[in-house]
């Protein structure tokens, strides 16, 4: 008998899922720039090495953005366990007397 759990996927999870797609997406890319290259040796005017280099780009912008997502979210995570409550003193009205040798 198998037993499945059933987990709750985080939102970092979510993340990582999506920058490993991605970063399969921008392996592909980078082989079509590739291509595009060789095709047309002249890369000022080939066009299709310019797409492929502008889509290679916005992928890695948006790998940067979703690393920089989950880095916050991993430290809100650890800030909401640093959490001390603290006592609030109360004021005195004595008056401070200093030692007879200060």
């Amino acid at each position: 008998m198998v037993h499945m759990y059933s987990m709750k996927e985080t939102k970092i999870d979510k993340l990582r899922n999506e920058i490993i797609n991605l970063r399969k997406e921008r392996e592909e890319i980078i082989f079509e720039k590739g291509l595009a290259a060789e095709d047309n040796k002249d890369l000022r005017e080939n066009f299709a090495y310019d797409y492929w280099f502008e889509k290679e780009m916005l992928v890695s912008s948006r790998i940067k953005y979703l690393i920089g997502m989950i880095e916050e979210l991993s430290k809100k995570d650890k800030l909401k366990k640093k959490i001390i409550k603290v006592k609030r003193v109360e004021k005195t009205k004595e008056k401070f007397e200093p030692h007879k040798w200060l």
